[in-house]
């Protein structure tokens, strides 16, 4: 992604998930930050975001309990 503008944004985290991701800059060179960007990308990723266009057959098909974009469960 070269050439492309960063923000940057402020949260808090954790005392366990920071010292995690510590050990694992130890572990492997690789800083907290990039752990967390890396994290969030594979997290979207996982989510299929950006969505895929959908029809009406793909939003009906989802699992029981299964948790919708807007993170409401279906009944």
């Amino acid at each position: 992604m070269t050439g492309v503008k960063k923000l940057r944004r402020t949260f808090t985290i954790e005392p366990d998930l920071l010292e995690k991701l510590r050990a694992i800059k130890d572990r492997t060179g690789l800083s907290e930050s990039e752990q967390v960007r890396q994290g969030i990308r594979w997290w979207l990723e996982s989510r299929e975001w950006p969505a895929r266009k959908s029809g009406p057959q793909e939003e009906s098909a989802a699992k029981p309990g299964e948790t919708t974009p807007r993170g409401r469960r279906r009944r």
